[in-house]
C-alpha cells in the first residue's frame, strides 16, 4: 500500500509475521544488558505493543520529536493539490497555526514528497524552528508526510541519522500492514458474498431487510443491528435484528429511525461517542439511541450502491471499544454498497409481483361478468382508500381558567349575606357581613382597661415602685395589641369579591346567621373571561389526538353558534367521568361577550389526520377482535 524509494532490504519482512519478527528481536535485546535500548528497539517496542494504527503512530511520533529534541509533531495529508493538517491522525505538542498550511506549504511538501527521504526547511514564518519531513504515504490519492519541529541546536546531521532509524522500523511496520489489509480484504469479501446471497433469496423486501440485519449483527460482535430503507426520499425502519416484530409506535423503534434518518442528513458515517468531542453534538439522535438502548455507542453507515443511488441506512449500537475500531468501521464501509445492491434488487422483486397481479386483473376482466365484480370491487377498494379527515366526537363541559375564594377573616357569625350562587360581581364587591357587636363590647371595655393601665403606672411611678411600675407597663402592652386586634377585626368585618367574575358556590341559606371559623371558605368565585372548555376524549381515542387539533364545540342550547378553537394541551392521567374512562383535553375561548357559563355542556368535533375511509370505518372493530381473540 506504501512504499519508500530507500532501504528495499525490508521488503520480504511481510513473508515472516511481524508480531514473531518483533518478538524474536526484543528477546535478543534482553541478553544484551544495556543500560537504555537504543531507538530500533524503542520502535519495535511501541508497534509490538500497539492496538492500533493510531496508537502505534503516536508512540512513533513521540519518539522522532524525543530523539531530535523537538517541540512538536504531526502529519500532513494532501487533497487535490493542497496539503493541511490531518485531524484524523495525532498530533503532540506545539503545532503551526491555521494560516500556516497555505501555498508555500503545500509546494515544500511537494518537494519532501518527490525527494522521498528525510528532509530538513528553515520555514522563515517559523522563526528559529526546523522541521524535518519523513514520508509515510507517497500514494497519490493518499500521500501523507511525518513533520517534526525542533529548536534544537544539536547537528542536523545527527538527528537526520537518527529519524532514519526510526524510518526503518517504521517501514516494517507499514509493509506488514499492507499485508495484513490484503488477507482481510480477501476474507472480507468471502463474508459479503456470502451475506449477499442470503439476502437475495429472500422474497420480499421486509424479509431481506430482517436478513441484513440479522447477518450483520451475528457477523460483528454488536449488540444489535437495524436496517432503515428510503422510500420517496422518506426513511422507514425495516427491520431490527433479533426482532420479529416491531412496534413503530415504541420508543426504540422512534430512536432507531431518528438515528437513520440523522445518518441519511449527514451523507457520512455516524459514532456516538465521537473521537473528537467537538462533534458530539452533531449526533444528538445517536447518543439517544445509544441511551434508550443502554449501549455504550451507536455508529451508523449510510447504504449507498456503487451508482450513487441512495438506498437507507444501517446502524449499531454496541460496545464502544468495538464500533470505534478502524477493522469494524471498515468492514461496514466496505459491504455497505454491496447490502445496498442486495436491498434494491429485493424492492425491484416485490414490485415485479405486483406487476403479476396487475395482468391477472386484466385477463379476468375480459368476460363481462368478471368486468363488472372487478369493477365493483377495485371501486369498493378505492373508496376504502380514499383520504378523510379521521374525527372524534365527545363531550365538553365549560369552566373557569381559575378559582378564587372569599374567606371568613376571623371567628365570628354571619349578620347577612348579600350574594348567591350564580350572581355576577365585580372586585371589591360585598358579598356578606360579619357580626360585630360582641367585637365592639370588648373593644370598649380593653380600652378602658388600657386606660386603667396608664393610670396605675403613673400613681406606681409616683411612689417609685419600680416592680409595680414594670408590670403595669406590660399590662398596658398587652391591652394594647389586643386593642389592635379587635381594631383590624372591626375594619374587616365586611368579606368582599377578591375578583370580577362570577359566584360559583355559596348561598344566602347557608351564610346568614351562621358562625364561622378563621379561614371558613364562604364563597367560591370564578372569572367570566377567558373561559376553559374541558373536552372529554374517550381514552380508545386518545391516540388520534395531539394539541394543536382544530376543534368545533357546539354548547347545548346555542348550537347556532359553533366555536372554533384548537386544542392546547391533554392531561397525561386519565380520569372517570360519567362512569367513562376519559382524558381530558382543553380549549381555551376568550368569552368576551359573557355567552358562556361555567358548568354549561356540549359536544365537541376534533379533526385529527387524514386516515383511509376503510380505516376510519374499520379500525375500532378490529382492535377489538385483536384485543379479544388471541388467535387473530
Amino acid at each position: 500500500m506504501t512504499t519508500f524509494p530507500t532501504d528495499n532490504s525490508t521488503s520480504h519482512s511481510t513473508q515472516v509475521p511481524l508480531h514473531k519478527k518483533f518478538s524474536r528481536q526484543v528477546s535478543k535485546s534482553k541478553h544484551k544488558q544495556k543500560p537504555q535500548p537504543n531507538l530500533e528497539q524503542q520502535a519495535l517496542a511501541i508497534i509490538s505493543a500497539g492496538t492500533s494504527e493510531f496508537q502505534v503512530l503516536s508512540g512513533l511520533l513521540q519518539l522522532a520529536i524525543g530523539s531530535v529534541g523537538g517541540i512538536g509533531g504531526f502529519v500532513a495529508a494532501q487533497s487535490q493539490e493542497h496539503w493541511y493538517l490531518s485531524k484524523q491522525k495525532p498530533t503532540i505538542g506545539k503545532i503551526p497555526s491555521a494560516s500556516f498550511f497555505d501555498e508555500g506549504f503545500s509546494q515544500q511538501c511537494e518537494t519532501f514528497l518527490r525527494s522521498g527521504e528525510i528532509q530538513t526547511w528553515a520555514c522563515e514564518t517559523l522563526e528559529g524552528v526546523l522541521m524535518f519531513s519523513i514520508p509515510l504515504n507517497r500514494d497519490e490519492d493518499a500521500a501523507e508526510l511525518m513533520l517534526i519541529l525542533s529548536t534544537t541546536e544539536a547537528s542536523i546531521v545527527e538527528s537526520t541519522q537518527r529519524l532514519t532509524r526510526i524510518a526503518s522500523a517504521m517501514r516494517l511496520w507499514i509493509n506488514a500492514n499492507a499485508a495484513q489489509d490484503a488477507n482481510w480484504q480477501v476474507h472480507s469479501l468471502a463474508s459479503i458474498i456470502a451475506m449477499v446471497s442470503q439476502i437475495e433469496t429472500r422474497e420480499t423486501l421486509n424479509l431481506a431487510a430482517e436478513e441484513t440485519a440479522n447477518l450483520m449483527a451475528n457477523h460483528l460482535p454488536v449488540a444489535s443491528a437495524a436496517i432503515g430503507m428510503l422510500d420517496r426520499h422518506l426513511m422507514t425502519l425495516k427491520a431490527i435484528s433479533g426482532v420479529s416484530k416491531m412496534d413503530p409506535g415504541s420508543e426504540i423503534s422512534r430512536s432507531w429511525l431518528q438515528a437513520m434518518v440523522e445518518s441519511q442528513t449527514r451523507k457520512q458515517p455516524g459514532l456516538f461517542p465521537a473521537v473528537d468531542q467537538e462533534n458530539n453534538f452533531l449526533l444528538q439522535s445517536h447518543r439517544r439511541l445509544a441511551s434508550n438502548l443502554q449501549a455504550e455507542a451507536a455508529f451508523s453507515q449510510p447504504l449507498v450502491a456503487e451508482d450513487g443511488e441512495e438506498i437507507g441506512s444501517i446502524v449499531f449500537v454496541g460496545e464502544q471499544s468495538q464500533l470505534q475500531s478502524e477493522s469494524f468501521q471498515r468492514f461496514v464501509a466496505t459491504s455497505a454498497p454491496a447490502l445496498a445492491a442486495a436491498l434494491r434488487s429485493a424492492k425491484q422483486r416485490q414490485k415485479g409481483k405486483l406487476s403479476r397481479a396487475k395482468s391477472w386483473v386484466l385477463e379476468k376482466m375480459h368476460s363481462m361478468p368478471g368486468a363488472i365484480a372487478l369493477a365493483a370491487v377495485f371501486g369498493f377498494v378505492l373508496l376504502m382508500m380514499l383520504p378523510v379527515t379521521y374525527r372524534v366526537r365527545c363531550s365538553a363541559i365549560t369552566e373557569p381558567v381559575s378559582r378564587r375564594f372569599a374567606v371568613a377573616p376571623f371567628a365570628g357569625q354571619i349578620i347577612e349575606g348579600h350574594v348567591e350562587a350564580g350572581d355576577f360581581v365585580t372586585k371589591g364587591q360585598l358579598l356578606a357581613e360579619l357580626d360585630g357587636r360582641s367585637i365592639r363590647w370588648e373593644l370598649f371595655g380593653v380600652s378602658a382597661e388600657r386606660e386603667q393601665s396608664i393610670t396605675s403606672r403613673q400613681m406606681e411611678l409616683s411612689e417609685r415602685n419600680i416592680a409595680k411600675v414594670k408590670l403595669a407597663e406590660l399590662e398596658h402592652d398587652r391591652l394594647q395589641s389586643k386593642e389592635e386586634v379587635l381594631k383590624y377585626k372591626q375594619e374587616h368585618l365586611q368579606v368582599c369579591s377578591p375578583i370580577d367574575g362570577i359566584v360559583l358556590s355559596g348561598s344566602l341559606e347557608r351564610a346568614e346567621a351562621a358562625s364561622v371559623e378563621t379561614g371558613q371558605t364562604l364563597f367560591e368565585i370564578g372569572p367570566m373571561k377567558p373561559m376553559r372548555i374541558e373536552i372529554e376524549i374517550p381514552a380508545n381515542e386518545v391516540a388520534q389526538t395531539k394539541p394543536g387539533f382544530p376543534v368545533s364545540i357546539w354548547i347545548n342550547g346555542q348550537e347556532n353558534e359553533v366555536i372554533e378553537g384548537s386544542i392546547l394541551k391533554i392531561h397525561p392521567r386519565s380520569t372517570t367521568r360519567n362512569a367513562k374512562n376519559v382524558f381530558v383535553a382543553e380549549v381555551e375561548f376568550p368569552n368576551e361577550d359573557e355567552r358562556l357559563r361555567p358548568g354549561m355542556k356540549g359536544t365537541v368535533r376534533i379533526d385529527c389526520e387524514k386516515r383511509s375511509l376503510g380505516w376510519s370505518l374499520f379500525h375500532k372493530p378490529i382492535n377489538w377482535l385483536k384485543a379479544n381473540f388471541s388467535y387473530f
